[in-house]
């Protein structure tokens, strides 16, 4: 039993040397592995890194192109806005000088009409003068009515005299300024010519020092030149019947007839007395009013035809070019023609008024065919003008779209930007007539206004292919 108990307890100390030893053993193994991966980390370390810089490069690029495409896209709207101002601001000035000329032609329209009225008031005043004396010598029997009579003669005489030179002056005066607003028109459209492309590039220059009308632009402008001279004609010589058409019907009730119609009870069948008077233009170069009155009596006492007898009264006025040109002044040359034969024999001509100035409106064409001429204006912003952060990687051209429709207007190639705008006049009126009749364009009425419109697509092209732009951009053209 204790010998067993002895071996059994050597034994128990025996395992429990070989646990420990074997547990020292595997303490050891294990040391030795952990050592191992220390020494590949060190081998490995750096991997992560090659990694990252490409990457990292990537977002720079990316960062680069994203800051690019922002700068074109500003720098594009910018140019987009100059070129829609240009546009505008170029319109406006047409309109302002459609406008001017319509002020100048009213002007003018207004004047001529105060001259007639003048010329009528002279022939009128002048007819008074000859016609109270004998209405004294009627009244002679009635002392009461012969001294007021008396008294209005010697004042008609007198106010007479003073009347015709102040008139005359006048009258001449008119038509000077006539004349100088006349040329003034004719100033104000060869001025157009000038300014309005000034404005377009004054525009974009004011907006930005980098901006300015591409090759095609400058072309454009050129055809718009050509258009502008074409939508409005000169009406001078014998094309002065647009004026005096206007003018014609422009004049008062007193210039262009005076008439009436006098007859006595009980024998106006048999007697009465006619008054008949009118002023006239006289191949645009003579004003004339004549005014007469006449006794008119019957054939016999049973009636018959009613004719001149006897004239009573006449006298005319005359300012412009010699002109014995018969005229109706008011039917006087066929109700009272030897009152009107009187009359113009007796009539002294001034000559201090020059004729019916020549005056701008709209041509023919124009006119049968409304089409105002329209204004594109294209521009341009150079690539080597552009802000951009490619450059610095050594980037030199635009990103290109391929294709891609600009939804703001302008187009981006490796040349740089550009951007169209059209603008065109309008003649509308502010508030409706009052006969609610349509009223035609015309430089008679100050109603014209300028508006943006959509580019016509054969001029996109047109400029387009002046400026060399891709094929690509062309074919995505609306």
């Amino acid at each position: 039993m204790g010998a067993d108990a002895a071996v059994i307890g050597t034994g128990a100390a025996g395992v429990k040397g070989h646990a420990a030893s074997a547990a020292r053993h595997f303490a050891g193994g294990g040391g030795a592995a952990r050592r191992a991966p220390a020494s590949a980390r060190r081998r490995q370390r750096g991997q992560a890194l090659l990694l990252l810089l490409p990457l990292l490069a990537l977002l720079v690029l990316a960062l680069l192109w994203v800051f690019d495409s922002g700068q074109v896209v500003s720098e594009k709207q910018r140019l987009v806005n100059a070129t829609d101002a240009a546009a505008l601001s170029a319109a406006t000035w047409q309109a302002r000088t459609l406008n001017f000329e319509s002020y100048m032609t009213r002007a003018v329209i207004a004047n001529e009409a105060a001259i007639a009225q003048s010329v009528s008031l002279r022939s009128w005043s002048a007819y008074m003068e000859r016609l109270l004396p004998g209405t004294a010598l009627l009244t002679r029997w009635l002392p009461i009515l012969n001294v007021a009579t008396l008294a209005l003669e010697r004042f008609w005489t007198a106010f007479n005299q003073a009347l015709q030179p102040g008139l005359t002056g006048l009258e001449g005066l008119l038509g000077v300024v006539d004349h100088d607003l006349a040329a003034a028109q004719r100033l104000m459209d060869a001025v157009a010519l000038e300014a309005v492309p000034e404005v377009v590039r004054g525009t974009l220059a004011a907006n930005d020092a980098r901006f300015r009308l591409s090759e095609g632009g400058e072309l454009l402008l050129l055809r718009w030149s050509a258009d502008w001279v074409r939508f409005s004609s000169l009406y001078g010589g014998a094309f002065r019947w647009r004026q005096a058409d206007v003018l014609a019907r422009s004049l008062d009730g007193f210039t262009t007839n005076r008439r009436n119609t006098f007859r006595p009870p009980l024998v106006g069948g048999l007697l009465r007395f006619e008054k008949r008077g009118g002023t006239e233009l006289l191949d645009f170069e003579t004003w004339r009013g004549v005014d007469t009155l006449s006794m008119h009596t019957a054939g016999n006492l049973l009636g018959g035809g009613v004719r001149e007898r006897l004239p009573l009264a006449w006298a005319g006025a005359e300012n412009g070019q010699f002109n014995r040109r018969p005229a109706s002044h008011g039917g006087s040359l066929r109700v009272n023609p030897r009152a009107t034969r009187l009359a113009l024999a007796t009539t002294l001509p001034q000559r201090t008024w020059r004729g019916l100035p020549s005056l701008r409106d709209l041509s023919t064409t124009q006119r049968r065919d409304f089409n105002p001429p329209h204004l594109v204006v294209r521009s341009q912003l150079s690539a080597d003008a552009l802000p951009l952060a490619g450059r610095a990687l050594g980037v030199a051209r635009l990103p290109d779209p391929r294709g891609r429709q600009q939804e703001t207007g302008a187009a981006i190639t490796g040349d740089g930007l550009f951007a169209e705008s059209a603008a065109e006049v309008r003649f509308t009126r502010v508030a409706p007539r009052r006969d609610l009749a349509r009223e035609l364009p015309s430089l008679y009425s100050p109603y014209w206004h300028a508006r943006l419109v959509a580019a016509e697509r054969a001029s996109s092209v047109f400029a387009a292919a002046a400026d060399r732009v891709p094929a690509a951009w062309l074919e995505v053209l609306p």
